[in-house]
């Protein structure tokens, strides 16, 4: 398990080849500062120089120092509601809206990246971090951890219902063996890789059974309020809501009735897991799959039910959860 430095976070392999040209190119500028100043006290030493003269020195001076410099590294600032997150040395926690940050330190600190390009490494660390994004995109707004190097800031973002959520759990799990087992020749490393993998998979496991959508709480809050109505009360209040949205009343009282074990939840992930399975090594018919896929989360988020609408409804917002995986599974399905 990778331990984060809490004083100099890690900002990814292509992030910090940046960064060193950076601090390359201002100790360029420097040491032009001091080649200037020796010449300054050469002047002030042989001949008498005017107060202008000397300011005018100065100012080409500060030019050369502060204007030139190079442009700021942008620092990474979090903003955490819940110390365990703030303080835990678990990477996994301190990178919760970013974690594709321990899978490139793991890679770079075993020389993974040595022998690639920065095109090469962009790339690499561009894969995971589609592979990770929803699950950094759930944390980022379950924990405000704000924008992290990933590039996930929560703008337009729409938090998935629970069953959208555990979906993209084990297709990123899935797909971060895929990365493992396609990029990673060295056998040592790759199965490292593999412990980090199944580390991410028990850190979101947490995350998602303390995760509550609030728009799922609504939708049990309706469909209760719906039965103490048919009890006769509120009649008069529930039928004037149902009349002024009627389809969104009729959806929200069905999939707010729909309950599940912790059984059905793990066989849920399971029967998922099976599909992602395929999806890596039948790269040619993930066509065929994809609509499995979309079936099992269908099938598991009505209870096998629900109105051809509301079974619509269910498989449209589920549309950026599909779109998030779809991305990148075709990065790593490229030229299999």
């Amino acid at each position: 398990m990778i331990v984060v430095d809490s004083q100099k976070a890690y900002q990814g392999a292509y992030a910090e080849w940046v960064q060193n040209r950076q601090n390359a190119h201002q100790m360029t500028e420097a040491q032009k500062d001091a080649a200037t100043e020796r010449v300054k006290e050469a002047v002030y030493d042989s001949v008498s120089v005017s107060e202008e003269g000397k300011n005018y020195l100065n100012g080409e001076s500060a030019k050369t120092g502060s204007s030139k410099k190079a442009p700021e590294f942008v620092e990474y600032t979090r903003f955490y509601k819940d110390e365990r997150v703030a303080r835990s040395e678990d990477a996994f926690w301190q990178n919760t809206g970013s974690q594709s940050l321990v899978f490139s330190q793991k890679l770079k600190e075993s020389g993974f990246f040595d022998s690639m390009s920065d095109e090469e490494v962009r790339e690499a660390e561009s894969i995971l971090s589609s592979i990770t994004k929803g699950m950094d995109s759930l944390s980022n707004a379950n924990y405000l951890t704000g924008q992290g190097p990933s590039g996930v800031d929560g703008k337009g973002y729409t938090l998935p219902t629970s069953y959208e959520a555990r979906m993209e759990l084990e297709s990123s799990t899935a797909a971060l063996m895929y990365f493992g087992e396609k990029y990673i020749e060295d056998e040592g490393l790759r199965k490292e890789f593999e412990g980090l993998v199944d580390d991410y998979y028990a850190h979101n496991t947490e995350v998602l059974d303390e995760y509550r959508n609030p728009m799922e709480q609504m939708d049990k809050a309706v469909s209760k309020f719906h039965e103490s109505a048919g009890n006769g009360q509120y009649n008069d209040l529930f039928a004037k809501a149902a009349a002024q949205n009627s389809d969104g009343i009729a959806y929200s009282k069905y999939m707010g009735s729909v309950n599940h074990t912790k059984e059905e939840e793990q066989q849920y992930g399971k029967e998922l897991s099976g599909l992602f399975e395929q999806l890596k090594r039948n790269p040619s018919g993930q066509s065929d799959i994809w609509s499995k896929i979309q079936n099992t989360m269908l099938n598991y988020a009505t209870n096998g039910g629900g109105s051809e609408a509301i079974r619509g409804q269910v498989l449209a917002g589920a549309g950026d959860s599909f779109t998030r995986m779809e991305n990148s599974w075709s990065l790593l399905l490229k030229n299999s």
